[in-house]
Parts: structure tokens; C-alpha cells; sequence
């Protein structure tokens, strides 16, 4: 994708009347960084190709595609800058307002009449690339808002926004979903005796390492200190398990293995399958997870596939889950069953002992 080296603004002026592009060059030349399409098509390449156009100026009425066409490309494209950006149309004395309306209803920004005075022309020019300037710089906040600085991953405030999205998602769709959380125990201590700026080179390579293993369609962030979390979608345990597998080469290779003692950093997981919100909002889910009381599942909703500690089985018990501790029932009375017996066995002890006291 290009972009300008040009100062000035960039807009795209679209019209297959050569005259109308002359005007156009004649009134506008001089102040922005003008480009010039005589086609619906050829201006969505130019677009396409092209992120440092700040405003598109579109002939309503033209051979092949109209400018109806060209901004509802505009409106549905993926990338967000085209989204965002101000489409004005440019239209006839023929073009009531009903015209108008559906335009509005697509999207349009704003209107223009031809013929078109030159002072108007550079006056919505102005004002729309300066509208289009600010709304970048604010995209761009709003991107530095997300990330942590250190590793390049997202931070814990945009993994608590993105989780509520996934929840969402794949509740509508019956798809399954895990937050995986990696703990490197030690990383703080390690970084401090390591000094800047060795420290700082470790955590970018850890973030470009972190983002490297994990597919497209999956988000990894930066949650604690120490914590890194992945949001897998459409990702059981079984498959989490799979993606910490590959994990430890990687980790390896950093010195970050947990049989690493020398280094004193200690790797482990949680697979963290997250419940119904029940009017829980991303931050409490995600601490759930960091805390080590989420109870690892298969699939969004199902049971345990693991069986959980004892401690863990009364927290959910507390928690009003008992649908995640009862297909385990049997598995927990097993492990209870030694400390059952040896209160079997005090208690008869008690009850003999009493009984000796009775006869004397």
C-alpha cells in the first residue's frame, strides 16, 4: 500500500467528464495533493492502494459503476480508514431529494451541486481532509490505547474488551472458546538482573515470539507482569493443549523452559474456558483466570473434562456451579475416600475409648 510524501492533504476527485477533472485540477491543485480517476473502478483501486487519501469527491452519475456504487464500497470495506473516510458526491440539477436521502442512508457525507463554485469546492476540501486527519490521530490513540509498549501485545484493558466480543460471538454461534494464560514466574526478577537495555530486547522478543506462534485469527496480550493470555477462538482445551505443546520449543529457545533453573523462571498454563457472563463483565472473567480458580472445560458451556481439586470442587460449589462439579462426584469421593475412613476409623476409636471409661 503507498502513501504520500506530500505535505499537503490527498484527495481523490472522481468524475468521467475530462472537463470536471480540469476544474477540479484548476481549483484544488494548488492547495492539496490532488489524484484524479475517470471511473468508479478506477478510483476504488486507487483507494485500495493508497491510505493517505484524507477525502473522496464522487460524480454521482457516471458510465459503468455510479458513485452510489463507489461508496457503498467505501462503507463496507475491511480496512477502517476507508470506513471513516469523508465521501462527498457531486451531483446534478436532476437529483432530488430523495436521491439525496438514500446517499445519506449509504453513508454519504455531504452533497456538492454542479457547477460547483470554486470557493465551495475548496471549502468542504478543507474541511473534510481536516476531519479525515483527526480521525486517524484518534485511531491511532485509540490503537496505542491497546497495546503494551513494552512487548507490542495487547494489554490487559484490550483483552478484557476482546474477550466480552469473543464471549459474545461464540455464544451466537455454539462455538467453543479459550483464554489460555502463560505464567513466566520469575520474568520481573530475571529483567531487573538483566538491566536496560538487555530487558527491553527480551520483552520485545517474547512479544514477536508470542505472536508468531499463534494463527491469525487468535489475540495475544500482555495481562501481568509476568502473565501473557491468548484468546483462541473457535479452540477447545484439547486444542489449547496442542498450541502449549508448540509453545515450549519457543520458550526454549528464550531460556524460558521451566527445567531451566539456572535462569529461575518458571513456565506453566491455565486453559481457562470462559462460563455464561451472568452479568459478569470481561475484567472479573479474565481475574478468574489469572487467579487460578477457572475451572478448565472443552467447550463453551460444557463439563469439565478434568477432573477438578477439592478446593476447586467448593469454590464452584460456593460459585453456584454445581453442573461443573457433579459429573465428577465419583472421581472426588475416590480421592476423599482415604480421609473418610481414617475419620471412620478416629471415630470408632472415640466411641471405643468412651466406652472403657463407661465400664470403670
Amino acid at each position: 500500500m503507498t502513501r504520500s510524501n506530500s505535505s499537503r492533504p490527498r484527495i481523490l476527485f472522481v468524475d468521467d467528464s475530462r472537463l470536471m477533472r480540469a476544474c477540479a485540477t484548476r481549483i484544488l491543485g494548488q492547495d492539496f495533493d490532488l489524484l484524479l480517476a475517470e471511473s468508479a473502478e478506477a478510483a476504488w483501486e486507487l483507494l485500495q492502494d493508497d491510505a493517505s487519501i484524507e477525502a473522496l469527491f464522487s460524480d454521482l452519475h457516471m458510465d459503468g459503476k455510479s458513485g452510489f456504487d463507489l461508496l457503498q464500497q467505501v462503507r463496507q470495506a475491511d480496512q477502517p480508514h476507508l470506513v471513516d473516510l469523508p465521501v462527498v458526491l457531486i451531483t446534478g440539477e436532476e437529483d432530488g431529494e430523495t436521491r439525496r436521502k438514500h446517499a445519506l442512508m449509504l453513508g454519504a457525507t455531504d452533497f456538492i451541486s454542479k457547477p460547483f463554485q470554486a470557493s465551495e469546492l475548496l471549502a468542504r476540501a478543507s474541511a473534510y481532509s481536516q476531519t479525515s486527519q483527526s480521525a486517524k490521530r484518534l485511531r491511532l490513540l485509540e490503537e496505542e490505547h491497546h497495546v503494551d509498549p513494552e512487548t507490542g501485545l495487547g494489554n490487559r484493558r484490550y483483552c478484557e474488551e476482546r474477550l466480552m466480543q469473543a464471549m459474545s460471538f461464540a455464544h451466537r454461534h455454539q462455538q467453543p472458546l479459550v483464554l489460555m494464560h502463560l505464567r513466566l514466574d520469575g520474568l520481573t526478577a530475571l529483567l531487573e538482573e538483566m538491566g536496560e537495555p538487555h530487558a527491553e530486547r527480551a520483552l520485545q522478543r517474547i512479544g514477536d515470539t508470542l505472536k508468531r506462534r499463534i494463527r491469525r485469527e487468535d489475540t495475544a496480550f500482555r495481562t501481568e507482569p509476568e502473565t501473557f493470555s491468548f484468546l483462541l477462538a473457535a479452540t477447545d482445551a484439547e486444542g489449547a493443549e496442542k498450541l502449549q505443546r508448540r509453545f515450549m520449543p519457543d520458550l526454549e529457545e528464550l531460556g524460558l523452559c521451566p527445567e531451566d533453573e539456572a535462569l529461575a523462571v518458571k513456565a506453566g498454563f491455565i486453559v481457562q474456558t470462559p462460563p455464561p457472563m451472568n452479568g459478569r463483565d470481561g475484567a472479573q472473567i479474565l481475574e478468574e483466570g489469572l487467579s487460578g480458580e477457572a475451572t478448565p472445560v472443552s467447550a463453551v458451556g460444557a463439563p469439565s473434562t478434568s477432573v477438578p481439586g477439592i478446593e476447586q470442587a467448593l469454590r464452584l460449589l460456593d460459585q453456584g456451579r454445581e453442573d461443573q462439579v457433579t459429573p465428577h462426584l465419583e472421581a472426588l469421593r475416590e480421592r476423599l475416600q482415604p480421609l473418610l475412613d481414617l475419620m471412620g476409623r478416629g471415630g470408632a476409636l472415640a466411641s471405643g475409648e468412651g466406652a472403657k471409661r463407661d465400664l470403670h
